[in-house]
């Protein structure tokens, strides 16, 4: 089976995710998150980006129950609680130094989305 998300697009896919674990449907979601469910469908296909701004970063976590900080590093964004590994060299150089040691394994391919939400995303 195909999975409908484009498997180097981990923002899409923890987000499908998280939305098919509460149940909710995409338009369900995009009214919680105030978002725009055309729009959101696109990011989900990987058609779009994730949205940059923060703030919609942390509604969108937050009505999923994730972290935010985890969705916002998934959207390739920096969070602001990190503002301070770019003024302080000793400590990036150490989170640099411990993220080139302990590398991130391949996700593990992880269940397609229940059908409803594919077919909306369609």
């Amino acid at each position: 089976m195909n999975h409908p998300f484009p498997p180097h697009q981990p923002f899409a896919r923890r987000v499908a995710e998280a939305i098919s674990r509460t149940g909710m449907t995409l338009r369900s979601f995009c009214r919680a998150a105030e978002l725009d469910p055309s729009f959101f469908s696109k990011v989900l296909s990987g058609k779009r980006s994730p949205p940059a701004e923060e703030q919609v970063l942390r509604r969108i976590a937050v009505v999923l129950g994730i972290d935010p900080t985890e969705l916002i590093v998934l959207a390739g964004r920096i969070p602001s609680e990190w503002a301070r590994l770019s003024q302080d060299s000793r400590l990036f150089q150490r989170v640099n130094s411990l993220a080139a040691t302990h590398p991130v394994p391949e996700p593990a391919r992880r269940s397609a989305a229940p059908r409803e939400l594919e077919e909306e995303l369609l």
